[in-house]
């Protein structure tokens, strides 16, 4: 299946496509709210400005895909893999992303919105999360490797129920500050705790 057919068949009404295989697709300023592709290969694609609010693709093969832009708020995203992706100013408010795996030496997370999402058992690895909100974000069970950390990022109301991850001892200057789960603000200044 190619773009040209998906965005046919969704526009005559069709939305299940699970398993395709859409590697490297085109999808950019797409409306494909509620559509589902759970299971597909999605990988490499460009879905910027793509609207899939409310879509289920969870176990989708997401590696290095551009969700510059894209409104994924509400989207079923468990089990995902998500490594190498470029997760700029995209809407991820209320997403599921549970066991995702976010992050990888070629990714780009800054400026996403993902309020009230749920990133329990997510897998962090190399991700840098810059500018990004979490408020009220549920990380419980999530794992972070010591590449991973938050910069800028507002964590107000977040649930942190993991055992490996640590706020950094400093933040260096312009490092931005981060705004942890009880509403305080770090930044530039020497810290050596759990995250509550």
């Amino acid at each position: 299946m190619d773009a040209e057919e998906l965005l046919q068949r969704y526009a005559t009404g069709e939305r299940n496509f699970p398993g395709v295989r859409l590697r490297g697709v085109f999808l950019d300023n797409t409306k494909l709210m509620e559509i589902n592709l759970s299971g597909a290969d999605l990988s490499g694609a460009k879905l910027n400005r793509a609207n899939l609010s409310c879509a289920k693709l969870c176990g989708a093969a997401l590696c290095e895909v551009d969700f510059t832009g894209a409104n994924l708020s509400r989207a079923d995203l468990r089990g995902v893999n998500l490594k190498g992706s470029g997760i700029i100013d995209a809407d991820l408010t209320e997403a599921i992303l549970d066991g995702a795996v976010i992050g990888g030496e070629e990714s780009a997370i800054k400026g996403a919105n993902f309020d009230r999402a749920s990133l329990r058992g997510a897998n962090f690895i190399m991700a840098a999360l810059i500018q990004t909100s979490f408020r009220g974000a549920i990380f419980d069970g999530a794992s972070f490797d010591s590449d991973s950390g938050f910069n800028d990022s507002d964590l107000t109301g977040a649930s942190f129920q993991v055992s490996n991850f640590r706020l950094p001892e400093y933040i260096p200057p312009g490092g931005g500050r981060i705004i942890l789960p009880d509403g305080r603000s770090v930044g530039e200044i020497k810290c050596d705790r759990n995250l509550p």
